[in-house]
């Protein structure tokens, strides 16, 4: 096997730990023998243990000595439960390690690597970087900024309108969308919403794809005044899709014990101008292991997020259609002076979905 086709096989791997392994990153790992045949594959598992590389080589089929291990990230160098990712390398016998990257954690960053090349390991960086980078952006912002990734899905029309005047939204896109939304669900940790979506949609926030429910994100739903009906869809199933609230300081106290006795997790953020401070909110998910975070709206949520430049990727559905001018805008209202205070994305790829068209983006720095 070619040293290309195996990393993008391996980057393919990593993909599927999306949204499913978290404290972790997700990482793929494939392991050729001395001749380049293909013996051991794998990927981070559930809940992030045990790692890709562990994983690959409780995998094998042939002997992996004097072969090569191609990896998405650099292998870990800190020990937790059991021997470090790098070790468990060494002890393998393995001769050539690939990688696109360095893991951006401070306990392995380029450690793993100096202790490879140590053991007399020959290791090569930076093919595919950016594509490796892409799908642990959300560790990496975690690690750096201290909070997860934040991705912003819209859907919307020609001219950026995400209902009528009167709230008809359903539908603005069309199905094959719609079923890449809920994936988008199946591979972030958590999904984000405002209470006027609770309120307005009354969603579940689960993902539907047959075979994915289990990836369904953790619910977040951001309600200053606790508004949220208790028989609302998103407080149902909470053992099977857990639901955390962000909610004011010394809010209201019977409402928020109930919630409470029936599984909700609230969370008490403090405010500014009588608005929740969202950066704490994504600070305390980052504390418990989330790399990665969808919201889904509405429209002021989303604002909110931008203003403060917490919205780092965006994946936006468009269709075909105008709704016109008294349209609902996909993005409320926040104050800028000039064009040097937009906030400015790039365009990382576009796709057809039967009509509509998916652009994703990401913020630049």
């Amino acid at each position: 096997m070619q040293l290309e086709v195996a990393m993008r096989s391996a980057l393919s791997l990593a993909k599927k730990g999306l949204g499913s392994c978290y404290p972790n990153p997700s990482v793929g790992c494939l392991i050729l023998d001395r001749y380049n045949n293909l013996i051991g594959l794998g990927n981070t598992s559930v809940k992030g243990r045990p790692h890709a590389e562990e994983a690959a080589l409780k995998s094998l089929t042939g002997s992996p000595k004097g072969g090569t291990a191609i990896i998405t990230l650099e292998p870990c160098a800190h020990k937790s439960n059991n021997l470090c990712c790098a070790q468990l390398i060494i002890n393998s016998g393995i001769k050539h390690v690939v990688i696109p990257m360095l893991d951006p954690d401070k306990r392995t960053n380029g450690k793993g690597v100096e202790l490879l090349k140590k053991s007399g390991i020959k290791v090569s960086i930076g093919s595919h970087k950016n594509e490796a980078f892409d799908i642990n952006y959300g560790f990496y912002c975690r690690t750096k900024y201290k909070r997860p990734l934040v991705s912003l899905k819209m859907a919307t029309s020609l001219d950026g309108k995400i209902a009528t005047k009167n709230g008809e939204s359903k539908w603005i896109t069309g199905e094959l969308a719609r079923l890449h939304g809920h994936s988008l669900r199946a591979n972030h940790d958590a999904i984000l919403v405002g209470i006027n979506t609770i309120l307005k949609d009354n969603s579940l926030l689960n993902c539907r794809i047959k075979g994915l429910e289990e990836f369904s994100p953790v619910r977040i739903v951001v309600d200053s005044n606790l508004r949220i009906p208790v028989k609302s869809n998103v407080l149902k199933n909470i053992n099977k899709y857990p639901t955390i609230i962000w909610t004011k300081k010394n809010v209201n106290s019977k409402k928020k014990n109930k919630l409470i006795k029936m599984g909700v997790t609230i969370i008490e953020l403090n405010q500014i101008n009588k608005k929740l401070i969202l950066l704490d909110g994504l600070k305390d998910l980052a504390n418990k292991g989330f790399n990665r975070v969808l919201v889904e709206g509405g429209s002021n949520i989303s604002a909110s997020l931008l203003d403060n430049n917490l919205i780092d990727k965006l994946f936006l559905y468009r269709n075909g259609m105008f709704i016109g001018g008294d349209g609902m805008p996909s993005i409320g209202k926040y104050k800028i002076k000039n064009l040097s205070f937009a906030k400015r994305f790039q365009l990382l790829k576009s796709r057809n979905l039967d009509g509509d068209v998916l652009e994703e983006w990401n913020k630049i720095n």
